[in-house]
């Protein structure tokens, strides 16, 4: 078989809803380079001049049937004109067809070939660390959720997250990489950055390299108060909260806010409030503060993988709290902050 008849079988092979995955891949790389629509237009043209063109290549198309095509433009002044007509028209279909194919390609291979969609997770008291299939790297928190493909062949690396994760981002400029979470996307080509985005708490990201642009999604909000995009630069963080603006931070330290891969907990300017949804997922236990004014108290400090008990030791020095443990349920009352909060 020559070469603009395999091109022919391959556009007839997609009019009939009969192309492979394989053939739709390589149709689009023809149709991208241009080969194909020159080789059958010249194979077209010799047609026409050796009279070879007949209706069995072409079916016996009417003309009027056909919309948006140009006729009169198309109309030769020979004896012959219907069957150039039909011939030519037939040819503008598969062409038209052709780059509608094109242009809705990634529509179409999510048809073909979804793509295929694995959930990671990390259990409260475990920092889990994924290697994605681009090569980027994914550092879990505690009580955090990762929705992404398998493969990276689409024109976008898309994940969804739930909870807070430290990305390193390989860079690739033909295929952004976006992080849904919540209500805001975090849109990157290779960089490295902290997201944080727990049910119920405000989002946080925070760029330890690269540049990153923030957005809210607007399926959640069709009229958002952040119509435009935020840009963050290395030691740079965006705060955001349900129909809130963007509040932007400079000069941040990125290691406070990515500590916990490492197994460290910084709670220097945390007040006791801050801290409580932390320490629950950190430690799998469920806190309660029996005095709600210990919830504005601060700490200093910072910890690395210390127990549970420590921790409450170190509260108990600095603002005089009692605390029980009752298996996986921890209570504090007391407490005099008035010190640390002057």
């Amino acid at each position: 078989m020559d070469q603009t008849n395999f091109y022919k079988q391959l556009v007839d092979r997609y009019l009939n809803n009969q192309a492979s995955a394989e053939e739709m891949e390589v149709l689009f790389h023809l149709l991208k380079t241009g080969e194909i629509d020159n080789a059958l237009k010249a194979q077209l043209e010799e047609d026409i001049a050796t009279g070879k063109a007949n209706h069995e290549q072409f079916g016996d198309l009417n003309i009027q049937e056909v919309p948006n095509i140009p006729v009169r433009s198309l109309r030769p002044s020979k004896p012959f004109a219907p069957r150039y007509l039909r011939i030519a028209a037939s040819f503008i279909i598969v062409a038209a067809a052709a780059l509608l194919l094109y242009k809705q390609k990634t529509a179409v291979k999510n048809l073909v070939e979804p793509a295929k969609y694995v959930t990671a997770a990390a259990e409260n008291g475990k920092v889990r660390k994924l290697i994605l299939d681009d090569g980027s790297v994914v550092w879990l928190n505690s009580g955090s959720r990762l929705r992404y493909p398998e493969k990276f062949n689409r024109n976008k690396r898309e994940l969804e997250l739930e909870g807070e994760a430290f990305f390193e981002v390989f860079h690739d400029p033909k295929k952004p990489f976006i992080i849904h979470s919540g209500r805001v996307n975090t849109t990157v080509l290779g960089t490295s950055f902290n997201v944080k985005s727990y049910k119920n708490e405000y989002s946080q990201i925070t760029v330890r390299t690269g540049k990153v642009a923030v957005s809210e999604d607007l399926q959640f909000n069709k009229k958002p108060l952040n119509p435009k995009p935020v840009m963050l630069t290395p030691a740079q963080q965006v705060t955001y909260s349900p129909g809130a603006k963007f509040v932007v931070k400079t000069n941040v330290s990125t290691d406070q806010f990515a500590s916990w891969k490492d197994g460290d907990l910084v709670f220097t300017g945390k007040t006791l409030f801050e801290m409580k949804p932390v320490l629950e997922r950190w430690y799998n236990v469920k806190i309660t503060y029996e005095n709600p004014q210990l919830g504005k108290c601060s700490m200093i400090g910072s910890y690395h993988q210390e127990s549970l008990k420590n921790i409450l030791e170190a509260m108990k020095f600095s603002v005089n709290i009692k605390y029980r443990i009752e298996g996986n349920k921890v209570f504090i009352s007391g407490g005099n902050c008035s010190s640390t909060n002057k």
